[in-house]
């Protein structure tokens, strides 16, 4: 019997992180190059969010550092969903840091 052999593939979801966080697993997922997601289970309940991110106007793809921050902005959905649904507060200076950035007084 011939032995079949793979040809080169490639995939379309590519894992970016998987991390705990208040001792929950979350796992970061880039899907096509565009979509960036994370999933968490927390009380037998599935947690789930993306974001789309579209290359600059005139280009195909992402640059390296694109990704990296759309992977940061997923990751801090991430967290800000588990520290909602486990009651934990920030700290002042976390909040103003927060204001800052959303340009909120």
């Amino acid at each position: 019997m011939k032995q079949l052999r793979h040809k080169k593939t490639r995939g379309m979801i590519k894992v970016l992180k998987v991390m705990e966080y208040h001792g929950i697993p979350v796992c970061l997922r880039m899907i096509g190059g565009q979509i960036f997601m994370y999933d968490f289970m927390h009380k037998n309940q599935f947690f789930s969010s993306y974001l789309v991110i579209n290359p600059a106007k005139g280009k195909t793809k992402l640059t390296d550092s694109e990704i990296q921050s759309s992977m940061h902005l997923i990751d801090a959905g991430s967290k800000a969903t588990i520290d909602m649904l486990l009651g934990v507060q920030l700290s002042k200076e976390d909040t103003q840091k927060a204001r800052m950035v959303l340009g909120v007084n």
